[in-house]
């Protein structure tokens, strides 16, 4: 054999030993992946055992679903679970369009929905990991918690998720249509050819209307201060939500079941002050319970500001009978109200009261008598005087002087307008 014909098959000798090592080391490296796949699958089984949750499959993937049934004679706060039915009957009898109102719904109808996530800001990095839901049926409210087990695992996730919502009309959440929603649309762009489309429905966000009627009272108007200050709820053993992502990322390093069973009850008890906190607000603007003065007040605010007067000046009128500090500021409020239906001489005889009282901080007041009593009343002399008066309050509050100038320049121009109709009057 020629040198050359030995170093030919010594090169091809060599190829193969070369090949045949690349091919033993990928055997091995797919046996690994193999092994530590199944090593996965077996903790997010023992997981499911542990949480009492049933695992679903999705193609190659996985998610966990706790299920669970509550008696409507249940508790949660002051009320239990079946006053639901008798607030959306209530929503029904109810003559006025409002934000929070159920007319034209069931019960049945509403799912109440929160989520925990791996993070509070909105970049596409963030994940939802838990998601609890509640909805009421004839006999018991079906409470469902899905929980992520991975990041690889989220088609499965939100195609569970999803098929059990195909009949969503109206969510009920706290900061939902702020926080959680955008990041379920987020995330749903990842997997959208895979799960179903997210539906269309209406939202009621409580946080908006817990901030209109207790944002003066409250410290913080998050969902744990309203259980404590407002629904006499108290939680034992709970766990922040802000150690929710700390926790999961444990979960995900070592698949302890104990790591996350805080959270999923911290998202169970959420989920579930959601219907007791629905009602207490619907009952609160439906008057089917006691509001005290402030609480009502900012009623009728939000009522006058989504164009409902008549509701606003019912509230109003009531407050004006009782001793409070929100009686004269709902006088004002009156006044407004009668003024743009026509009823000047109430209008002015409220006005007037606000300002015997001495709350015309600013003077506003006294340019709405004054207003009133140069173009309805043509009462020059009493219009002069309060416009005067507006201009002593208006000299108190000298903190922006260009806004104290421009009010200045408007008294001034009121009065040399005044003194001009009272001088023809008279002449």
């Amino acid at each position: 054999m020629s040198l050359a014909q030995k170093l030919k098959l010594y090169r091809k000798q060599l190829h193969e030993q070369n090949r045949g090592a690349q091919e033993s080391s990928l055997n091995r490296q797919q046996q690994d992946q193999m092994l530590n796949d199944e090593r996965q699958n077996q903790a997010i089984r023992r997981a499911a055992t542990a949480l009492a949750a049933d695992l679903r499959t999705f193609e190659d993937q996985y998610v966990l679903v706790h299920s669970e049934r509550l008696p409507l004679a249940t508790r949660i706060g002051p009320y239990a679970l079946g006053d639901l039915w008798q607030t959306v009957a209530s929503w029904q009898a109810f003559d006025a369009a409002h934000p929070l109102s159920a007319k034209g719904l069931h019960a049945e109808d509403l799912l109440f929905f929160d989520t925990e996530t791996t993070g509070l800001g909105s970049g596409s990095g963030q994940m939802i990991f838990l998601i609890g839901l509640a909805r009421m049926t004839d006999h018991f409210l079906e409470l469902k918690q899905y929980f992520l087990p991975g990041p690889g695992h989220e088609a499965a996730f939100y195609d569970s998720f999803l098929k059990d919502c195909t009949s969503l009309k109206h969510l009920v959440t706290f900061n939902g249509k702020a926080f959680d929603w955008p990041r379920v649309k987020t995330r749903h762009q990842f997997v959208r050819d895979q799960v179903p489309k997210l539906p269309a429905f209406g939202h009621f966000d409580l946080l908006h209307a817990s901030r209109r009627l207790w944002k003066n009272r409250l410290e913080s108007v998050r969902l744990q201060s309203i259980e404590s200050k407002l629904l006499s709820m108290n939680r034992e053993n709970d766990v922040p939500g802000k150690l929710a992502p700390f926790l999961y990322f444990q979960f995900l390093k070592h698949p302890e079941p104990g790591l996350v069973k805080g959270i999923i009850e911290h998202n169970r008890e959420d989920v579930l002050t959601l219907v007791s906190l629905y009602i207490h607000l619907s009952n609160k603007i439906l008057g089917k319970a006691a509001a005290d003065p402030e609480e009502n007040y900012e009623i009728a605010r939000w009522f006058e500001q989504i164009g409902d007067h008549a509701h606003a000046q019912t509230i109003w009128k009531t407050l004006i009978q009782k001793d409070s500090a929100f009686q004269i500021p709902a006088k004002a409020r009156l006044a407004a109200c009668l003024k743009r239906k026509g009823d000047y001489r109430q209008s002015l005889k409220l006005f007037e009261s606000v300002i015997a009282a001495g709350e015309d901080e600013g003077g506003l007041i006294s340019i709405e008598a004054a207003k009133l009593l140069e173009h309805r009343f043509h009462d020059y002399s009493r219009a002069i005087q309060y416009t005067k008066s507006a201009m002593i309050q208006i000299g108190h509050q000298q903190n922006d002087e260009k806004l104290y100038q421009y009010k200045k320049a408007a008294c001034l121009k009121r009065l040399n307008r005044l003194n001009l109709k009272r001088a023809k009057k008279f002449s």
